[in-house]
């Protein structure tokens, strides 16, 4: 599946779960915010759609989506960056 399209499917994920995208210029790569009651998802438009979709995939997986009906390739990009987050606390806790 193209970049876009993952982009796209995420994008519908995002609204699905009640949060509002924007897209605006800056130095960062993106992430997740509540502005008063309104939950937010800011990406930076300037980076390329493969670091969109990773910002969307790190969003979400601090999700409970176990109840959520996702694509595959969404999912697994998903539960990716999960396991990445899991495996660095690990190491810390090994090396502590």
């Amino acid at each position: 599946m193209k970049p876009e399209r993952i982009r796209d499917e995420f994008e519908a994920l995002a609204v699905r779960l009640g949060y509002t995208i924007r897209y605006e210029k800056g130095d960062f790569k993106g992430d997740a915010c509540r502005i008063k009651a309104e939950k937010v998802i800011i990406i930076n438009r300037l980076i390329p759609v493969n670091h969109q979709n990773y910002a969307f995939s790190r969003i979400f997986a601090e999700e409970n989506l176990s109840q959520i009906s996702i694509l595959p390739v969404l999912r697994s990009m998903i539960e990716e960056v999960s396991g990445t987050t899991v495996d660095l606390f690990s190491q810390e806790d090994q090396n502590a």
